[in-house]
């Protein structure tokens, strides 16, 4: 169960076959009236079952958000850890923590595998992409003005760039520049190139979007940005899993990710990369419990050690592990290459729907935004639920400056279908009969 505290009360939610049923579980002075160390739970209400109207069956196409269902072991490895170990990561020294520790290490290294860099201790594990993005930049633009400092991004970016680049102009007085991209999704270096000032200090750069899926030149970004002395973070978070990354060989100084979506674990999960010459550059402006030196209060925190503050999300990690074992093992017999041009070519023969990103399987991700003159993007997706158990994003997808940059505002962002590991073939043919279907409205 999962618990929640509602004052001295709790709730918790139990499925029984057809309802999710809530129950208050409320306090007992009696210990052995409940396993559950004295918590007696009784029905409250029942809550009815969330299934399509016309349809029982369901058809994933969300993965860009988060990856659904989880590949074999990665459930299972979550639950293992909680039966078997259970027990809070670097914080003790007895056989339970150390296993807890073991497992931390080993994410650790599985990560730094994925992304090319044989330093595993420059990982830092955080709750989501957010996290891991908003501590590379507040870490990076640490000082109290920022006066004089200009930082480069992309409209293209998501909303874990822009918000907190925004306050920190209004705050701090930082300037930064958008550069533009084509109407295929591409940032082109030139533009890159022209963006650049004496006194840009950070190049920030979305890998993949998640409005087009279109993959950017990591290569030619570091280099621009490092003829001008300025580090560049890159924004993995549709990428990670699917598109290979050295951050090594790219000299990519600072690179963040989610590890719930290309990676296949489960949701709460995320890390920031950052090349150990950058170790003294960082100042997160956050720490708490550390699980060690923990008699100090003024110490000067390694960066790693502030971002981990508190206890880190071991379950999850577990899956993780068990989700990028499984993402080197078996991801490279999904055809998602195959399955991308599929979907193109259906896409190519619309001629109402208006569709974004590149034209061509090469240099994008099987994401696949459009939008239709009849019905705005939230309608598309109540129509493609409703009629055919498909579930789809609809919205602006955390990305402000793309919708004025493909002018889809007008129709409260676009519809998105995105693939993942765990789709099937079945998946591919119902994405291509929804395309279809929504091409004669």
């Amino acid at each position: 169960c999962l618990w929640a505290r509602c004052t001295s009360s709790f709730w918790c939610p139990r499925r029984s076959p057809g309802e999710l049923s809530l129950f208050l579980c409320a306090s007992s002075s009696d210990a052995d009236a409940n396993p559950l160390h004295g918590w007696t739970p009784f029905l409250v209400a029942p809550i009815p079952p969330l299934a399509p109207s016309v349809t029982t069956s369901r058809t994933y196409l969300d993965h860009a958000a988060t990856s659904w269902p989880k590949p074999p072991g990665v459930l299972e490895a979550c639950m293992e850890y909680q039966t078997t170990i259970g027990v809070a990561s670097g914080r003790s020294a007895y056989r339970a923590s150390q296993q807890a520790d073991a497992i931390v290490s080993e994410v650790r290294r599985l990560i730094a595998d994925l992304i090319g860099t044989p330093h595993r201790d420059a990982i830092a594990l955080t709750s989501n992409g957010t996290m891991a993005l908003n501590a590379a930049i507040l870490g990076f633009l640490h000082e109290p003005s920022l006066e004089g400092t200009h930082v480069v991004t992309t409209v293209t970016e998501h909303n874990s760039v822009l918000r907190p680049l925004s306050q920190l102009e209004r705050t701090r007085g930082l300037a930064w520049t958008a550069v533009p991209c084509d109407r295929e999704g591409y940032v082109h270096a030139h533009a890159l190139q022209s963006a650049m000032q004496l006194n840009t200090r950070l190049v920030i750069l979305n890998h993949g979007s998640n409005v087009t899926g279109t993959v950017q030149d990591l290569e030619h970004a570091a280099s621009i940005a490092h003829s001008f002395g300025a580090a560049i973070l890159v924004d993995a978070a549709q990428t990670l899993g699917f598109v290979e990354i050295n951050v090594a060989g790219l000299g990519i100084d600072m690179l963040a990710a989610p590890l719930h979506k290309g990676a296949c674990g489960m949701l709460g999960t995320g890390f920031l990369y950052a090349n150990p010459d950058m170790s003294d550059r960082l100042r997160i402006p956050w720490v708490g419990g550390t699980g060690r030196n923990s008699d100090s209060l003024l110490e000067d925190f390694p960066w790693r050690d502030s971002i981990e503050s508190g206890n880190l999300n071991v379950p999850a990690l577990a899956s993780v592990a068990a989700g990028i074992r499984w993402l080197n093992q078996y991801g490279g017999s999904v055809p998602l290459s195959e399955w991308t041009e599929e979907i193109l070519k259906t896409l190519h023969q619309c001629c109402r729907i208006r569709w974004f990103g590149p034209k061509g399987s090469n240099d994008r991700l099987p994401v696949f935004s459009m939008v239709s003159e009849t019905m705005d993007c939230h309608e598309l997706a109540m129509v493609l639920d409703n009629s055919l158990g498909i579930e789809a994003r609809s919205g602006f997808h955390c990305a402000a400056l793309m919708h004025s940059q493909l002018d889809t505002q007008r129709y409260g962002g676009t519809l998105r279908l995105s693939l993942g590991h765990t789709s099937t073939e079945s998946d591919v043919a119902h994405a291509c009969e929804a395309i279809r279907s929504l091409d004669t409205l």
